[in-house]
C-alpha cells in the first residue's frame, strides 16, 4: 500500500490517493488533469471526505463522472455539501480577496458548487477495503460534518481539526470551540502517541509532536 500526497491549488489543500494492488481510495478529492493522468489505468473505489468545506470537495463530480467511485460521507457532511453557503463555495473568492498573502488560482471557481454523498453514515463506521480497515469516526470542531478517517491502527487523515501547527480549529463558521474542547480534543488526546498524522494543510507528523497533544495529555 502507498499514499500519495496531492497539494492542491485551493489553499494548499491536501488531497489523499491511497493505492492497494492497483485500487484506490481518494480522500478529499481535488480534479485535474494533473490527478486523472496520476490515476490512469487504476480503479478508484470509493472517496471520503474530512468534511465539507469546498477547497476538500471541489472534485467530487468529476471523480464520479470520470471514475463512476461513489462518495461515503457522514449525515450532517452531506447536508451542508448540499448547500453552497454551508460547504462555502459560495464565499470562496471573497475569502482570497480578503487573504493578501495568498495567491488566488488562476481558474474560477464554482461558487455554487454542491454535491452529495451515495452513502450515509451518522456517527461512526467501520469497513474494510482490499487488505485494510477503516474507521471513520464524526468529530465536532471545525465544521458540523468533521470526522477523522482511521487507516488501519496506524495512520489517520484529520482534514483541518487537527493540524501540525497552532491553529483555531474552531475558528470558522460553523465552528465549535466548546465542542472541540470537551470531545474531541480529550478523544486526541487518548490515541496512540506514534499516531501517523495526515492533515487537510501541510506536512505529515507524528501526534505526539502535535501542539495541543503533548500540551494536554498528562
Amino acid at each position: 500500500m502507498k499514499i500519495l500526497t496531492y497539494s492542491t491549488p485551493l489553499l494548499n489543500q491536501n488531497m489523499y490517493i491511497v493505492e492497494d494492488k492497483g485500487h484506490c481510495l481518494i480522500i478529499d478529492p481535488y480534479y485535474d488533469e494533473t490527478v486523472g493522468k496520476l490515476l490512469q489505468n487504476k480503479i478508484v473505489d470509493m472517496m471520503l471526505v474530512t468534511h465539507e468545506h469546498y477547497d476538500h470537495i471541489s472534485g467530487v463530480n468529476q471523480f464520479k463522472k470520470y471514475f463512476g467511485c461513489k462518495l461515503l460521507a457522514n449525515a450532517k457532511c452531506n447536508y451542508n455539501l448540499q448547500k453552497p453557503t454551508k460547504n462555502f463555495s459560495k464565499y470562496f473568492e471573497a475569502y482570497y480577496e480578503f487573504q493578501a498573502d495568498l495567491k488566488k488560482p488562476d481558474f474560477p471557481f464554482e461558487s455554487n458548487y454542491v454535491c452529495c454523498a451515495d452513502e450515509i453514515f451518522e456517527e461512526s463506521i467501520r469497513f474494510q477495503w482490499q487488505d485494510n480497515v477503516l474507521y471513520l469516526k464524526q468529530v465536532p470542531g471545525h465544521s458540523e460534518g468533521g470526522n477523522f478517517i482511521f487507516l488501519n491502527t496506524s495512520m489517520l487523515f484529520s482534514g483541518d481539526i487537527l493540524l501540525d501547527e497552532n491553529v483555531p480549529a474552531a475558528k470558522f463558521p460553523g465552528g465549535n470551540p466548546k465542542a472541540f474542547a470537551e470531545i474531541t480534543l480529550p478523544y486526541i488526546n487518548s490515541l496512540p502517541s506514534n499516531l501517523v498524522v495526515y492533515p487537510g494543510h501541510g506536512e505529515s507528523f507524528i501526534l505526539n509532536d502535535y501542539y495541543g497533544y503533548n500540551d494536554k495529555k498528562e
